[in-house]
């Protein structure tokens, strides 16, 4: 055990002490979360003669516990097995608990197995501690012995086998758990019905979740009631409803947390919430918790999502204390936004702080050399992850998959993939997806297939990726079928991505009357992106009538994009209607409509080169174009080659 010392005033009223005044000591020091102050006045009672008694071991036991110390809680077990209460059926139970929280559960459950009495904290503490691993059939195979066992279960039994249901998604058993709930009475209990919100939200039914905050009767809301259902909100991507609830709680008088800041906080992530993000900014100011390290990490990544990014480093440059997460935020800010460079340079200058990148900050700047197409600094970072350990975690492997893929070295990714010792769904997805984006259309669907057979439950994103592959590969039929085995045999609930893969594999297939009443169909409300895919395959397929609906529908989504207006121009075009055309580059001037041109990411010796078109501001703009020229040249004659080469001779001639 640490050594410390004592004042010598206290020494010697320490010896004068009886047991009960150093169980006094030893709780205030453990409720106050002085652990190792505890473990002292433990060590210097039994050095000054006083024998523990069937009180103070629990509060060792519970000071090991918030240490997490697997060695000091052996320790305190060895003294208790010499003590005359090793067999006290309170003692055995904060052991079991103990070794609970050191995340020891086989020396947990040895010593659960061997009590010759066990009472309902017994059989909770051991519950919650297979629950919290995950461990369902465990906490299952509990909760029935203890019901054999005559053992009556309360309200902690009922928050572990709600935990266990939330660790496996398992919405049918958190409804089972509910209902025991409400019949053996722990509904009335808000802290109960607080963590039904919260299962209830990550389970995916946010139906649920409302309908038991709206169960708790007013009065016995609390500030929690109100976090749960805004943090189940956020947690299911509804922002306006999580905005909602928050203007509620206000008016019924609660004063926001920062749990509450954070939560709402968190549901704004596109430019369309940044408006309201900054609102919320301002009432986290007025209630004092701008200074709070949580919230301006928060706000960081708040900022970054919408878009935002000098407010972001703003609120970061102001930051006194800078915790590893602050830097994290700020340099998958930069990621996010595609600036690899300032990114890059803020990794460097952490570690140059004294901060050690962690998990989430490499997985933030994987994804960013992902997205920005950055094979070389991609392989970098791959390398970096491998020294630091990092590569044994399968989040980094799916992750260098997805970037690899993404950069186009399809090769990395697969034998990336099939290195991995143990594959789950996101890995298999993961590959499935590079596989579609770079046109291994048979081979995504073969990776589907083998999958399946393992007995891996696809979820949404993995049928998008099937999907995804059969729109670019034209795979109508199996298109088809794979939608119908997501929704009839797997009961997963179509997003709108998967209704817009399926009108586009429609429209390509020319199908653009099917394509469109299967949007119209749709029971959820269609958007602009899946409208603008319905223009594109009209375009493709030179469908005036149609096209001009859809157009039509687009811009009611969106005035004042150009997409609308340039894509039916091309359509009209192709059709002869050069009125058309004239009329709507007189309708894009009327309504200050402006194109904005694309743009291109380079990356030349770890730089990041972004070219517009026509764009003659590059330093080296005069050596680069003629090159792309001799480059276009290149690809003309060897198109001409390859064409000539497929052609009979006598013909060529």
């Amino acid at each position: 055990m640490a050594a410390s010392s004592l004042p010598p005033r206290l020494n010697k009223m320490y010896r004068s002490s009886t047991i009960n005044q150093w169980n006094s000591l030893i709780r205030e020091a453990v409720d106050e979360n002085q652990t190792h102050k505890a473990l002292l006045l433990f060590r210097r009672m039994k050095k000054n003669d006083i024998e523990p008694n069937n009180l103070t071991f629990p509060f060792i036991a519970k000071a090991c516990a918030k240490l997490s110390d697997f060695l000091y809680s052996q320790m305190i077990h060895g003294h208790i097995v010499k003590s005359p209460f090793w067999s006290d059926i309170f003692v055995q139970t904060t052991m079991v608990d103990m070794y609970v929280k050191c995340d020891r559960l086989d020396c947990a459950y040895k010593l659960f197995d061997e009590m010759a009495d066990r009472d309902v904290a017994s059989w909770n503490a051991m519950l919650v501690g297979f629950a919290q691993m995950g461990f369902l059939e465990k906490v299952l195979c509990l909760f029935y012995n203890m019901r054999l066992d005559g053992i009556q279960a309360d309200f902690v039994t009922v928050m572990g086998l709600t935990q266990a249901a939330i660790h496996a998604k398992h919405l049918s058993l958190l409804k089972s758990v509910h209902s025991f709930g409400i019949h053996i009475g722990v509904d009335a209990d808000v802290s109960v019905c607080n963590t039904w919100i919260s299962a209830y939200a990550k389970c995916d039914d946010l139906k649920m979740a409302e309908l038991v905050f709206r169960g708790i009767e007013e009065g016995l809301r609390t500030v929690v009631s109100w976090n749960s259902m805004i943090a189940g909100c956020t947690y299911g991507d509804k922002f306006d409803d999580s905005l909602n609830f928050y203007r509620h709680m206000i008016y019924d008088g609660f004063r926001p947390d920062v749990t509450t800041v954070v939560s709402i906080l968190s549901s704004c992530v596109c430019p369309e919430a940044l408006v309201q993000g900054r609102l919320v900014h301002s009432h986290g100011i007025h209630n004092g918790f701008d200074l709070d390290v949580s919230v301006i990490n928060t706000l960081i990544s708040m900022y970054s999502k919408c878009g935002d990014i000098d407010s972001a480093r703003f609120l970061f440059d102001g930051m006194c204390d800078r915790t590893r997460v602050s830097w994290t935020a700020m340099i998958s800010g930069y990621a996010l936004k595609g600036d690899l460079d300032e990114a890059l340079r803020l990794f460097f200058a952490m570690e140059a702080a004294g901060e050690i990148p962690d998990l989430v900050t490499v997985l933030s700047m994987i994804s960013g050399c992902g997205q920005s197409g950055a094979l070389e600094l991609g392989k970098w970072f791959d390398n970096y992850a491998c020294s630091g350990g990092l590569k044994d975690n399968v989040m980094v492997c799916n992750a260098l998959i997805d970037m690899y893929s993404k950069c186009g070295s399809i090769g990395d990714a697969r034998e990336l993939f099939y290195a991995l010792p143990e594959k789950t769904v996101v890995s298999w997805t993961t590959m499935i997806a590079g596989c579609a984006l770079n046109g291994e259309f048979v081979e995504a669907l073969d990776l589907f297939h083998q999958m399946m057979e393992l007995d891996l439950r696809p979820n949404r994103v993995t049928f998008l990726a099937v999907l995804q592959a059969c729109t670019h590969a034209g795979f109508l039929e199996k298109g088809w079928g794979y939608f119908n085995l997501m929704t009839k045999v797997y009961q997963v609930n179509p997003e709108l991505n998967h209704y817009s893969c399926m009108a586009d594999l429609l429209g390509r297939k020319g199908k653009l009357k099917e394509a469109l009443d299967f949007v119209q169909s749709m029971p959820i409300k269609s958007d602009a992106g899946i409208w603008g895919t319905l223009l594109c395959a009209c375009k493709i397929h030179r469908n005036i009538e149609i096209g001009e609906y859809v157009a039509y529908r687009l811009l009611e989504l969106e005035p004042h994009s150009a997409v609308p207006y340039v894509e039916m121009a091309n359509i009209y075009a192709l059709g002869g209607r050069w009125d058309g055309v004239a009329n709507l580059r007189t309708m894009m001037k009327r309504n200050q409509v402006k194109k904005f041109p694309g743009q291109s990411l380079v990356h030349i010796n770890g730089k990041t080169c972004t070219f517009t078109v026509e764009d003659s501001y590059h330093s080296e703009s005069e050596l680069t174009y003629p090159i792309l020229d001799c480059l276009a040249l290149h690809s003309k004659e060897e198109a001409y080659s390859s064409h000539l080469k497929g052609i009979p001779e006598h013909e060529a001639g």
